[in-house]
């Protein structure tokens, strides 16, 4: 029954994929009712639900996985995101924080509740929870997604203001803290082991247009009237660049 149950998960995964949502309802409802026990498709069925707008039963069912499994980590990110969607957020904000009072190590529920924070205007209590997040589980490539998410929205409120305060020194050392965080995180991730190929080319790229911003960034100084921090200075020396340049 497992097995069978294995086949159905992937079949509906791709009818997903291929926008085939009713159809992927359908299939995986016939396999509940001869496997009843299978949180793994019911949880499928809530996230089927979620996509199709069917927001009362995608709740409802996430909910009774949740009766079952209390850790069910599929099922918290799932009944989560419905919830902040539906614009229910303390909701969602108190499901996170419980399920990752017993489950710390939970990637998608950290970042979800990040997420979450930094929307709600709280980016200080993000960014402690999601820098931790690394520190205690930085062997798990996914530890970092929290943290990255944050630093690539905040690098994009920094650009926006710095562009309209061009001499703003206070702006200008934020952006280049951003951007150095950013590229030490890459580094560290890089050194993880058996990283999935597509990752790999992501950090590679991702490490090549940090690399870039930085040097614009630097070039810029004079310009916008800014000499560049010793503190910083010293920061950027411990690194060479993506071309293998000093900077």
């Amino acid at each position: 029954m497992k097995k069978e149950s294995g086949k159905v998960l992937k079949e509906v995964s791709k009818l997903c994929q291929d926008e085939r949502e009713l159809d992927a309802e359908v299939l995986v409802k016939k396999q509940i009712a001869v496997d009843p026990d299978n949180l793994e498709l019911m949880t499928k069925l809530g996230e089927i639900q979620a996509r199709l707008c069917n927001d009362h039963e995608a709740e409802f069912t996430f909910r009774a996985v949740l009766v079952r499994d209390p850790n069910h980590e599929d099922a918290v990110c799932g009944l989560g995101r419905l919830l902040d969607q539906a614009l229910r957020t303390e909701e969602a904000e108190q499901i996170y924080r419980i399920f990752l009072q017993n489950n710390p190590i939970s990637h998608c529920a950290l970042e979800d509740l990040c997420r979450i924070l930094l929307a709600e205007e709280q980016a200080d209590e993000a960014f402690e929870i999601a820098r931790n997040h690394v520190e205690q589980y930085g062997n798990n490539a996914n530890a970092f997604d929290a943290l990255r998410y944050l630093l690539h929205v905040d690098e994009d409120r920094l650009e926006a203001e710095l562009n309209d305060d061009r001499e703003n020194k206070t702006l200008y050392t934020q952006l280049m803290n951003n951007l150095l965080e950013q590229i030490e995180l890459v580094t560290k991730m890089e050194r993880i082991d058996e990283l999935p190929d597509d990752l790999f080319r992501e950090l590679d790229d991702d490490k090549t247009r940090l690399s870039g911003e930085i040097k614009h960034l630097l070039k810029s100084a004079p310009t916008r009237q800014i000499s560049v921090p010793p503190e910083l200075q010293n920061r950027i020396s411990h690194y060479k660049l993506y071309d293998g340049s000093p900077v």
